[in-house]
């Protein structure tokens, strides 16, 4: 995997040699994370697919825009432009929990540039959730805190596994590597409205995975989604958290392999 920086969206993003006659993979990360994350996946697929991670707007080593480049509509564009300008003209894309908010309304904007979606840990029915007011009140605690007290960066996810859903230690590094004022626009973005009737005008295959012990989103709105999906599979890991990404490598990455590869 090589690292870039696309000028024009202030996107830095990797990929690895692409190869003719390969699908390619699409990964979108979740809120205050990185690419970084996706680390395990890339070495899991890199040989196998044309892969593309990249740090979203606001997050790891992309640019921190204005209030306003913060809408969701910023997000949808920079993948857009990205895999333009990478020549990619359909893709799968592996997202989680807020990325599969930007995934989703990508789909739904430019349906033709997407074979299959993998929704992990999707953020699915938060709007009116209790945990609405959690982060309320988290961002109103963590707005004391200086707004930039060091380098914006990513987090190595390696010092914190296995990691339960609320780290406190995980989730400071994260803030800390993204920058509270990105932080805090970021989460407005996840609960400025309610996404929940955009889902059902998706209508590529898509693969819903899931934690059953996920106490941010409970598997219950995985269960809710997967019903209103045109062609969809959900499935359910025993004994996983929200975080599945970082603390199920192996069990998420074979589900992409069986379902992406088809």
């Amino acid at each position: 995997m090589e690292e870039y920086f696309f000028k024009s969206r202030g996107i830095a993003y990797r990929t690895n040699s692409f190869l003719p006659g390969r699908k390619t993979v699409l990964f979108v990360h979740g809120l205050s994370g990185s690419l970084s994350a996706w680390y395990p996946y890339e070495k899991t697929f890199e040989k196998t697919y044309n892969l593309i991670t990249f740090d979203l707007r606001g997050h790891g080593r992309s640019v921190r825009p204005g209030r306003r480049g913060y809408a969701m509509s910023e997000f949808v564009e920079d993948i857009r432009v990205l895999l333009e300008y990478l020549k990619v003209e359909q893709c799968s894309i592996v997202s989680h929990s807020f990325g599969a908010l930007i995934a989703m309304e990508f789909t739904r904007a430019y349906p033709h540039a997407v074979e299959r979606n993998v929704f992990l840990a999707p953020a699915y029915g938060v709007h009116h959730f209790k945990i609405t007011k959690f982060l309320a009140n988290l961002g109103a605690a963590l707005a004391m805190m200086p707004l930039r007290i060091r380098a914006y960066g990513r987090t190595d996810y390696s010092l914190f596994y296995p990691t339960p859903d609320y780290s406190v230690s995980r989730i400071g590094t994260d803030i800390l590597n993204m920058g509270l004022r990105s932080y805090l626009r970021g989460l407005r973005v996840v609960f400025d409205r309610d996404y929940s009737a955009d889902w059902a005008a998706l209508t590529a295959p898509a693969l819903v995975v899931h934690g059953a012990d996920d106490s941010i989103v409970p598997v219950e709105h995985a269960r809710a989604l997967a019903k209103i999906l045109t062609n969809s599979t959900l499935v359910e890991l025993s004994k996983a958290n929200h975080i599945l990404i970082l603390n199920n490598v192996d069990e998420v990455a074979a589900e992409i392999e069986k379902f992406v590869g088809q």
